[in-house]
């Protein structure tokens, strides 16, 4: 039986994860494919240092680590989960916002090493709710939708699914999945599903028939036998609108090259298109998606630095780094092993901060 949940767990990728599909491994080209926006050269992909120089930003990132095994004689299926939460709320009291991690575990175990951020004034409060997995039938993904729909009705947002708590009386894992609700704020959600297209410009229709309607790409969840669903977040107070586009990668070209890639996101980011992630498409070619709020007039700049602890993924080297960066006005995007920092100008938002390794990753 605690096989059975292990390899669940598993293949959902144990709650997605700061390499792999969490956002963007750098090493990838632009050029034009059938619906995906085309990029025009950029001949300097190392700008140089604003003038006058920029302005420091309020923000401060944590490391935090997690690990608990249940004793099956002592303690409950929830303990571990129940502690965990408490974790997080310790910090949420004291304006933390979970950023991105790599949650994961077994009906017996639990951990996670991840990173948070404070850069608002608010406070923010977690939780968990369970989510009954029957590998044999594909009802899982639409309960996790109308679970996200009613937390978010709460104001409470969807982050990722975290780890199998139990075997129920059917022996179908139940797992526990993470919501944060910020507390100095009386938003509340609606999040809609589309398949997950197979093709960039049936992504990037689907993603901007839902942003003009004010929803933003969010969580990508993947469980077993389920199917593949992009969810869409929206701000139910907002008056934000979105608009999605794809641009191949230069690594799918031949001469593409890092220097490409760079120049790349800083272009769209001077059209005020903030990069979303990264996505296998499409005959073998790499699509980069980004995102912009049609509703300002936003630009974005960005850093790409070494990462300070290449071998063993998200590390407190990591926040050391973020820190760091804040003196520059930079913020951290991600990922471990190739970080990434940006700069927001004339900006208001969700897309003005880190973001969320939720919405930034192709498995959670």
């Amino acid at each position: 039986m605690a096989a059975l949940a292990t390899a669940a767990l598993v293949a959902c990728g144990g709650g997605g994860s700061g390499g792999g599909g969490g956002g963007l491994p750098i090493g990838w080209v632009p050029a034009p494919g059938p619906g995906a926006g085309v990029t025009e050269p950029t001949p300097n992909p190392h700008p140089p240092t604003p003038s006058p120089a920029p302005t420091p930003i309020t923000a401060s990132y944590k490391y935090l680590s997690f690990e608990q095994n249940r004793d099956p004689d002592t303690d409950t299926a929830e303990k571990r989960f129940d502690d965990y939460i408490a974790l997080l709320n310790r910090e949420g009291a004291a304006g933390y916002r979970y950023l991105e991690g790599e949650a994961g575990g077994n009906i017996v175990r639990l951990q996670d090493r991840f990173m948070m951020v404070k850069d608002t004034e608010t406070t923010y409060r977690y939780e968990y709710k369970r989510l009954t997995y029957d590998i044999m039938q594909t009802t899982a993904i639409q309960a996790l939708l109308q679970q996200a729909k009613t937390q978010g009705a709460q104001g409470m947002v969807l982050l990722k699914i975290l780890a199998p708590i139990d075997l129920n009386n059917n022996l179908d894992p139940e797992f526990a999945v993470l919501y944060r609700k910020d507390l100095g704020a009386a938003s509340t959600y609606d999040v809609t599903a589309e398949l997950y297209a197979t093709t960039s410009t049936d992504y990037v229709n689907r993603a901007n028939a839902q942003g003009a309607n004010g929803y933003r790409p969010w969580a990508t969840p993947f469980l077993v036998n389920q199917g593949g669903y992009q969810f869409f977040l929206k701000d139910m107070g907002s008056a934000a609108r979105y608009d999605l586009k794809a641009v191949i990668s230069p690594l799918s070209v031949v001469g593409g090259n890092l220097d490409d890639l760079k120049a790349q996101i800083r272009e769209q980011g001077a059209q005020g298109y903030r990069v979303l992630k990264n996505r296998f498409l499409e005959d073998g070619k790499d699509f980069y998606f980004y995102v912009k709020d049609t509703t300002q007039s936003s630009t974005f700049e960005y850093e790409f630095l070494d990462n300070p602890d290449p071998l063993f993924g998200l590390q407190e080297a990591n926040a050391a780094q973020a820190n760091a960066q804040t003196a520059n006005g930079l913020r951290y995007f991600g990922v471990p092993d190739s970080p990434l920092f940006f700069r927001s100008l004339a900006c208001t938002g969700p897309l003005c901060l880190s973001p969320d390794q939720t919405e930034t990753s192709n498995q959670n």
